[in-house]
């Protein structure tokens, strides 16, 4: 699994937890230089000088794909700055090792939490100390782009060129006032559906998978498997999620809560479609077939009560199944997307993105790009896609190095092959490893790449945390409301229209002024 999907979850659930519990847990300032030997993954043997592999003459103009004028063929990258939340260089070790020998890139990282990184990114602009690199985060996308954080990139680089042709659309989707300031190094799933389905099958149900595969996965028979299920016993739980999940119900209908436009914000919430995927859950609410919330997907099939979660798709599938491993649960998790709604014939499906921006006044401009280019070249490889491919799918047991009875070192004694100590004839310890079946990576790659499936990038997350507060915290919040309360989507919108409006306006001023200065 690659690093950096778990951080896309750990951001997921600091959203969920109000951007607190799950937040990056290194004290903020901390500095990481990558010119020393650094840890890159979980065997602490393991340390790569990126500062030797980075000595190189020049850059190849192959690994220049991609570029745009600005950009100057041959030339190094340099020593790049970040800040960030967690270490770049121990987080991607592969992109740093591409950044070092293809680009001549060291990356510097200076460490922020999660709730004052933004803060510290604007005095660092305001006072001429920009750092090179950024990584996205949701609120780049209108809120700080509309506050000049960042450094338009449409010189630099060309989305047409072969490099980033997949994703030209979604580029085109975070044009904020004709300019290009995010250039997405991947794209993914945001909630899909979780569920066990060994429960399912005992509990006599029809598997959902097979609904999918036979076009019937949608809202009703979603809702009609909570019923059959919450029917079983008075401890059952048909459904939860955690914040944004009703939103991502909303997208179901193919409709962004807000939309922006490149020159414009649009606010859908009194679209009918939204209206009535957030009527669809507060019924499901009432009729006592959700929970009151978040759950751990760590947590949330240990008992054997609840039916389905909604998650980030990679962190709740294999949370699951790292308790059900170590718990020696019966458990088959799968995922499925959002169910489809049932009026649409169109499968709409809400993205997150991952990827790095330039912040404004960065003085090492190019070194940030290069950056970029080297974890778009690393996600859209085909021998990475083939090796993750092959690693996900594994069947194949890995053990931990030492004997957990006699401490006898597999590895040192170059035995790593047996499975029984030699010493004192315990059975190896296994560690748990996230195992995918074929179908599961291919329907989430036709869920991000084919034409069953429509991509919906909602930029509720991205206008204010002002605004989240009133879509997400508590009874009367406008998305949780009805989907843990049962409140009524309707009423709850008429009593805070205004106050939204005056949250997103600003918003919409400048980026209409922005687009006619362009």
């Amino acid at each position: 699994m690659k690093t950096k999907k778990k951080i896309l979850s750990l951001m997921l659930c600091g959203v969920l937890v109000l951007l607190s519990a799950c937040s990056d847990s290194s004290e903020g300032g901390e500095q990481v230089n990558a010119g020393t030997s650094v840890t890159t993954t979980e065997n602490l043997d393991n340390e790569i000088d990126y500062n030797s592999m980075a000595n190189i003459e020049s850059v190849d103009t192959k690994n220049e794909d991609g570029t745009g004028p600005k950009y100057v063929s041959g030339q190094l990258a340099g020593n790049v700055k970040a800040l960030c939340y967690y270490d770049i260089n121990t987080s991607e070790p592969e992109t740093t090792e591409i950044f070092a020998q293809r680009f001549g890139g060291t990356m510097e990282v200076e460490i922020a939490s999660s709730g004052e990184w933004f803060d510290k990114l604007g005095t660092y602009i305001s006072t001429g100390n920009s750092p090179d690199l950024v990584r996205y985060d949701w609120e780049a996308f209108p809120c700080y782009a509309s506050k000049n954080t960042y450094t338009a990139l449409d010189e630099w680089l060309d989305m047409d060129a072969d490099l980033w042709k997949d994703i030209k659309d979604v580029i085109e989707d975070f044009n904020y006032a004709g300019k290009h300031f995010y250039f997405p190094s991947d794209v993914q799933p945001n909630f899909t559906i979780h569920y066990n389905r060994a429960s399912v099958l005992e509990a006599g149900l029809k598997d959902p998978w097979d609904l999918y595969q036979a076009g019937e996965w949608n809202w009703n028979t979603f809702k009609q498997l909570c019923e059959q299920w919450v029917d079983q016993s008075e401890t059952h739980i048909g459904f939860t999620g955690g914040s944004w999940t009703a939103m991502m119900f909303a997208n179901s209908t193919g409709v962004k809560t807000f939309d922006v436009t490149g020159d414009d914000i649009i606010n859908n919430l009194r679209s009918e479609n939204v209206e009535r995927a957030m009527s669809f859950l507060a019924d499901m609410k009432k009729g006592g077939l959700i929970a009151d919330g978040y759950m751990h997907p760590g947590d949330a099939f240990v008992t054997g009560d609840l039916l389905f979660l909604a998650m980030g798709y990679e962190w709740g599938i294999e949370s699951a199944q790292e308790t059900i491993f170590k718990k020696g649960l019966n458990g088959d998790m799968v995922t499925l997307p959002i169910p489809k709604d049932p009026l649409s014939d169109t499968y709409y499906v809400a993205a997150d993105t991952f990827g790095y921006m330039v912040p404004a006044g960065a003085p090492n401009v190019q070194g940030g790009v290069d950056w970029i280019l080297s974890s778009r070249i690393y996600e859209s490889d085909p021998e990475t896609k083939a090796a993750d491919y092959a690693k996900k799918t594994s069947t194949d047991p890995i053990y931990y190095d030492k004997c957990p009875q006699c401490k006898y070192d597999y590895i040192s004694s170059n035995n790593a092959d047996l499975t029984v100590c030699p010493e004192c004839q315990t059975a190896r310890r296994e560690k748990f490893k996230p195992v995918y079946t074929v179908e599961q990576l291919e329907l989430i790659d036709d869920m991000l790449h084919s034409d069953k499936f429509e991509l919906v990038f909602d930029n509720a997350m991205g206008i204010d945390t002002d605004l989240q507060s009133l879509l997400i915290e508590g009874e009367e919040s406008l998305f949780d409301g009805p989907i843990y309360f049962g409140t009524s989507y309707a009423a709850t919108l008429d009593s805070q229209y205004q106050a939204i409006e005056a949250y997103v306006q600003p918003y919409r001023d400048q980026i209409k002024k922005a687009a006619a200065e362009a």
